[in-house]
């Protein structure tokens, strides 16, 4: 009756230490025992180093030859001691009780077994479960020696299945282990060394959220105080902002289309919201909008994908960077990626002179980084003609006149206002662009109701040796 007293009085203050997720306890009608998980607290910052492909070879030495990257992280899967309490403990005897771990070795696991037989040795006839308990929570990241780069890149040991195979297994056998480093009660509970690292992955990455949602943050935007299952992180940066104002924040950027202003509200910070985050928040029919529009910004950074130029398609597409050519898989219209007209083979494209300027506009403005995404996006051919034809355009426009018969362009270097067309040699006055007659072209600078009256020698400046002046000119046209 004595032991069963010490052992209920034990449990109760077990249970009065320790939460439900860290203390489990048996049910009324079963022997008495339960659970323990002890999480080693870890230094920060933390790396592990693994590598869980092993080369297949047949000398032994190669087997060791493994390539080992570090990986950070806050948390490492538990240690768990089931126990349970046989009728005369503490009197006589220990608690009976198994280890097991997934990234501890089989010989760190028989270390632990063996120090907890220390001490109930050592306090052999006391109860003993809460001294167990707090060396694995406190003592035994200590007691194993471990250090940040821990090495778990052989905690599962592999064996031969035969002599002639090359083919490797886990060692599942404890007698293949020495009798000194291994112990039946320490179970290694994790089935091939391919499966440690994901593992030790995903529980880390689920113990930092249980962790978060059960701490207090102040929200920096309505400096109100709430739980970490009220607010959200920001991975790339930590910074806590409570769902609430993240909501409003969401909603007014995805409405103006700002998908890529939904950035950590803290002055200066990059960091990007997760699309996970963002789903919870918002409403489905703004989460669609914000998917979209994230494919479509996206899709817009890629070199090699263009959208279909047809206004009732609008489909990414992939383009044939090669021959600049693709083709659409949704209504397939094969087009120039350049030109964005159907696909004409070596034929030179047929840019539209404004769509040239733009393009020549978008270079100029653009930074180093920018031109080369430039150059790669519509090749440097087509960034030479815009360059050349924009300001070939831009010189014709300021400097030469088409002729009104043929489109020519025609340039005025010196002479009269009376212009012949090299091409087709038209009569037309370069102040009006006007067609003069065949005949008598200078009656149009004599007719006092027109605007080029007496403008025949306009702009042409002072005349070599003051040939002509306004008096002459009035008699010369008063001549013609």
């Amino acid at each position: 009756m004595a032991d069963k007293e010490d052992q209920e009085d034990e449990l109760t203050a077990l249970a009065s230490i320790y939460d439900n997720s860290v203390l489990t306890l048996s049910q009324d009608g079963e022997e008495p025992g339960g659970q323990f998980v002890a999480c080693f607290p870890l230094p920060h910052p933390f790396y592990i180093q693994i590598d869980p492909h092993r080369e297949k070879q047949e000398d032994e030495a190669n087997l060791n030859k493994v390539t080992q990257d570090l990986t950070e992280v806050k948390f490492l899967p538990p240690v768990t001691l089931n126990f349970g309490l046989p009728p005369d403990y503490p009197s006589v005897h220990p608690p009976q009780f198994t280890l097991s771990c997934k990234w501890l070795t089989r010989h760190q696991l028989s270390r632990l077994c063996h120090k907890l037989d220390e001490l109930w040795e050592e306090n052999s006839g006391c109860v003993i479960l809460f001294m167990w308990t707090n060396f694995l929570q406190s003592e035994a990241y200590d007691f194993l020696d471990l250090s940040s780069p821990l090495d778990l890149s052989n905690v599962v040991c592999l064996r031969r299945t035969s002599k002639s195979d090359n083919v490797l297994a886990p060692r599942t056998n404890p007698s293949e282990d020495t009798p000194s480093s291994s112990d039946p009660r320490g179970i290694q509970d994790i089935a091939s060394q391919q499966l440690l690292l994901p593992a030790i992955r995903d529980f880390s990455h689920q113990e930092q959220l249980r962790q978060f949602q059960k701490s207090v943050y102040s929200c920096k935007v309505c400096f109100m105080e709430k739980l970490g299952s009220l607010c959200i992180q920001f991975s790339q940066c930590d910074h806590v902002y409570c769902k609430d104002c993240m909501k409003d924040y969401f909603v007014i950027q995805i409405g103006e289309g700002n998908v890529a202003a939904l950035t950590c509200p803290e002055d200066q910070c990059q960091s990007q919201a997760h699309p996970a985050q963002v789903k919870e928040l918002v409403s489905p029919e703004l989460f669609t909008r914000y998917d979209q529009l994230l494919l479509k910004t996206s899709l817009e950074t890629m070199t090699d994908v263009v959208y279909c130029p047809r206004p009732v398609c609008q489909f990414p597409v992939i383009m044939d960077r090669e021959s600049n050519m693709a083709s659409c898989p949704s209504c397939h219209y094969v087009f120039c990626v350049l030109c964005k007209l159907v696909f004409h083979g070596l034929s030179p494209c047929k840019i539209k002179s404004d769509e040239l300027k733009k393009l020549r506009e978008e270079y100029q403005a653009a930074d180093e980084m920018g031109k080369k995404f430039l150059e790669k996006k519509y090749g440097k051919r087509t960034i030479e003609q815009a360059l050349e034809e924009t300001w070939s355009s831009e010189w014709l426009e300021q400097y030469a006149k088409q002729c009104p018969s043929c489109g020519t362009h025609i340039q005025k270097i010196d002479g009269c206002n009376k212009m012949t067309c090299t091409k087709c040699r038209c009569y037309f006055c370069w102040l009006c662009n006007h067609t003069l007659s065949r005949t008598n072209p200078y009656s149009h600078f004599n007719m006092s109701n027109n605007s080029c009256f007496n403008r025949l020698f306009e702009g042409m400046g002072p005349m070599d040796g003051d040939f002509f002046d306004f008096e002459e000119e009035e008699d010369f046209l008063n001549l013609i």
